[in-house]
């Protein structure tokens, strides 16, 4: 193998620890690690600020007020920061909280029954966010669109409930929210245990981590197996409850709800998530910089008050470190991508398997290729009146290489999607190692042992190269016995195995995939592909925009991974590497087989006829 670009240095930017590392050994967080020691720094002054121009600031007192007045915002936020990781925003939860809080409030005043109270408030929230989740992924517009509608329809029903304010709570539920646990108010408690399930659910299990690919490339995601739209759903579901926790908490605490009691409340809940790291684009964020974001937003409302400023100072201020953080975000973004183009690699060639030569070689090779692997037989698929593929039928056999070639138009785009079940064809059926399979989904056919390198890669840049390589097939282990976590220890091992079968050294297995180059990239994704249980690997355009040697360092990927016994469907408009790796070659025109068999005895112009749809005489 060439080592054109494939560096032996090591990246700076790896998966920085953070406070869940100790407690959880063998996990590290999703994600590029968004240090706030700034704003950090920020919120120290601010304090020291505020205490200059008001010694009564600097009181204990001040600052458990502040503890208290933040916890709204402290449960809100988590919320808020999953979707925006995944790439989504709700505008809605101020008026969301009002509606709730009042519909509470009258719960409670009717029945006196604190439990069906906060049962009603913790139900109405989750249907609501659920309904945002579904007029989101429903209406495919802007969630911004969707969420600020929501906004002024929440709104007015809160008003509709009651226009004026609604009191008379039985004692219990002001209890919750005025009662003290060793001093400690109820709410807080309340607010930072869920803060800690809620940063150990988003960067230590499953959901979390598919949370930050969805961000990151949502295609890629999906192609990964997985469910994006339900997710998205999932997470509007939970932001409503938790905003259903927050009104309850509220009425608890206030001993009253009017209809604007959410005013302003979604922009605090923004700015505080912004300001802590997470990334308005999606993909990045980290519970601690989000906490230290309330922090400075509680500190920040206080002062002003404590100062005898108007309440329109606050939303002045609160705007202002708003755009601030927009800003800032824009700007992190854009040194991250040069950094990412300026750093060194962290792959590195090494010399190819003895293995990998052509399996047509040996006498045992062209036995195992007369197991078939992977057979479609006439595969069709119509769009209206357009038919894309018609009666499209072959084979693959175990350890063979077979290209399959065509024109723009030809229909390989549309039999790569039925074979790796992104689509679901009209007509025709298809066979895996013998047996008839059925693919609803990439899921399925990843499930059942076929995988399918995408032309874009289906990466997602801002994860990790061991995190991409068990997205979808993440393994799990029990924590403390019963909670499952990521096992992100023996994804780390199985990533060097796959990349070491291939012939490249892995030096750092957390370097984020927008560091490396595309040779590199192609270089994981092919990796990514490979397992005990594959039978059958399917690349569209493999060497698509690499240079000479990244190509021939691909050609030797192939060459490996046939050799391994495992089938191989390679798309590509490459003659060259058609010449270098084609066992035989499947042509396509205008939807149908036009040719099927090998290549070897074809000139450069006979092929380029065939994918034309010429048939040259010698083809029969």
């Amino acid at each position: 193998m060439t080592t054109d670009d494939l560096g032996t240095e090591r990246l700076a930017m790896t998966a920085q620890p953070n406070w869940l590392s100790s407690l959880l050994p063998g996990t590290k967080a999703p994600g590029e690690a968004s240090g706030r020691i700034g704003l950090a720094l920020v919120a120290v002054a601010l304090v020291v600020l505020f205490s200059l121009l008001n010694q009564s600031f600097f009181a204990a007192e001040n600052f458990i007020v502040i503890g208290v007045n933040s916890t709204s915002v402290l449960i809100a936020v988590l919320g808020t920061s999953a979707l925006l990781i995944a790439g989504y925003v709700d505008l809605s939860i101020g008026s969301m909280m009002a509606l709730i809080g009042i519909i509470v409030a009258k719960v409670a005043v009717a029945t006196q029954d604190p439990i069906l109270a906060a049962g009603a408030g913790l139900g109405l929230g989750f249907l609501l966010g659920l309904l945002n989740g579904i007029l989101v992924r429903r209406l495919s517009i802007s969630p911004l669109i969707v969420t600020l509608a929501m906004l002024a329809l929440y709104g007015g029903l809160a008003f509709v409930v009651s226009s004026t304010a609604v009191y008379g709570f039985p004692e219990a539920l002001l209890e919750l929210g005025r009662g003290k646990l060793f001093g400690v108010q109820y709410t807080v408690l309340i607010a930072i245990a869920v803060f800690i399930v809620g940063a150990f659910i988003l960067t230590r299990t499953v959901t979390g981590l598919r949370i930050y690919a969805i961000g990151g490339d949502p295609r890629a995601a999906e192609l990964c197996g997985v469910p994006v739209g339900r997710m998205i759903v999932g997470l509007y579901a939970a932001n409503g409850l938790l905003i259903g926790l927050v009104a309850v908490l509220v009425a608890g605490r206030l001993g009253s709800i009017t209809p604007t009691i959410g005013a302003r409340f979604e922009l605090d809940v923004l700015t505080a998530a912004i300001l802590g790291g997470v990334a308005f684009s999606g993909g990045a964020g980290r519970p601690l910089g989000i906490a230290i974001g309330v922090a400075t937003i509680g500190i920040l409302n206080a002062g002003l008050i404590f100062v005898g400023l108007q309440s329109w100072w606050q939303s002045i201020a609160v705007g202002g470190m708003l755009l601030l953080a927009l800003v800032a975000d824009q700007t992190a973004t854009a040194l991250r991508l040069k950094r990412a183009r300026s750093a060194p690699a962290t792959l590195r060639a090494a010399e190819a398997p003895t293995a990998a030569e052509p399996l047509a070689d040996t006498p045992a090779a062209r036995a195992q290729q007369l197991e078939p692997a992977f057979a479609v037989a006439g595969a069709r698929k119509s769009y209206g009146a357009l038919t894309a593929l018609e009666q499209a039928s072959f084979s693959v056999g175990k350890g063979e290489i077979v290209c399959l070639l065509g024109d723009n138009g030809a229909g390989k785009s549309t039999l790569v999607k039925i074979i790796s079940g992104a689509i679901r064809p009209d007509a025709g059926s298809m066979h895996l190692e013998g047996h008839q399979v059925h693919f609803r989904s990439p899921h399925d056919a990843r499930q059942a042992g076929l995988e399918t390198v995408y032309q874009d890669l289906a990466l997602c840049p801002n994860l990790s190269i061991s995190h991409n390589m068990m997205l979808g097939r993440e393994q799990t282990r029990r924590w403390l016995g019963f909670i499952p976590v990521r096992d992100d220890r023996q994804a780390a091992e199985q990533c060097r195995a796959r990349l070491s079968a291939l012939g490249v050294t892995l030096r750092d297995e957390n370097v984020l995939v927008r560091a490396l180059s595309g040779g590199q990239r192609q270089s994981i994704a092919i990796a990514r592909a490979l397992g005990q249980h594959v039978k059958l690997i399917c690349l569209d355009e493999p060497t698509a925009a690499l240079g000479v040697k990244q190509t021939a360092q691909v050609i030797d990927l192939i060459r490996s991974i046939a050799a391994r016994g495992t089938g191989v469907i390679l798309v590509t408009h490459d003659l060259s590497t058609v010449r270098a790796l084609a066992d035989r070659i499947v042509v396509l025109s205008l939807g149908r087989v036009v040719y099927d068999g090998p290549a070897r005895h074809l000139s450069a112009d006979q092929l380029w006829g065939l994918m034309a749809g010429r048939v040259p005489e010698m083809a029969g």
